[in-house]
Parts: structure tokens; C-alpha cells; sequence
């Protein structure tokens, strides 16, 4: 007849010290975990900063879209080419004279 089995038999647990291998192994992994992670938190920032250079990129751009669509807005008109040319390219009317002093 066969031996039967005590399911509630007690194991014993056997502790042995872990080799220095194993030791150097997991030190080894947690550092260059914690390196990758650092580097990952330094790359975050870095793009961070780079979001918000270009959210005040954007921000410059709109207001220059602005000011541009004005002028081209005052374009539809004589006086306005007339005004814009004088202006930004320093042109004048033909008929104008113009007083400059001497330097």
C-alpha cells in the first residue's frame, strides 16, 4: 500500500547568504535605473522650457499677424498706401516738399 501524503507537512525553509555577484548584479540595476530616470526628469524640463519658448513664440507671432493685417486692411485705400509708403519706406507725394535739416 503506498504511503500517503500529509498535506499539512511543514517545509523547511533553508536561508542562505545571496553571492556578492548577485549583490553587484542589483546595485548595478538600481543605479543605471536611477541614471535613466534622471536623465528622463532632466529631458522633461528641457522640453518644458522649449513649450514655453514657443507658446511666447506664438504669442509674438499672433500679435504680428495682427499688426500686419492691419496694414494690409489700410492698403484698400489711397491714403492708406499713401500714409504706409511714407511711413515705412520714407516715400513722399511728388508734390510735397519736404524741410530736412542740416546736419
Amino acid at each position: 500500500m503506498a504511503a500517503k501524503r500529509n498535506p499539512l507537512r511543514r517545509i523547511r525553509l533553508v536561508y542562505r547568504r545571496s553571492p556578492t555577484a548577485l549583490k553587484c548584479l542589483l546595485l548595478g540595476m538600481l543605479l543605471t535605473g536611477s541614471v535613466a530616470l534622471l536623465t528622463l526628469r532632466l529631458t522633461l524640463l528641457d522640453t518644458k522650457n522649449q513649450l514655453e519658448d514657443l507658446r511666447q513664440q506664438a504669442v509674438t507671432l499672433e500679435q504680428e499677424n495682427r499688426e500686419l493685417e492691419r496694414i494690409v486692411s489700410q492698403m484698400d485705400t489711397v491714403q492708406g498706401v499713401t500714409e504706409l509708403a511714407n511711413k515705412l519706406l520714407g516715400l513722399v507725394d511728388p508734390d510735397t516738399i519736404v524741410f530736412e535739416p542740416e546736419q
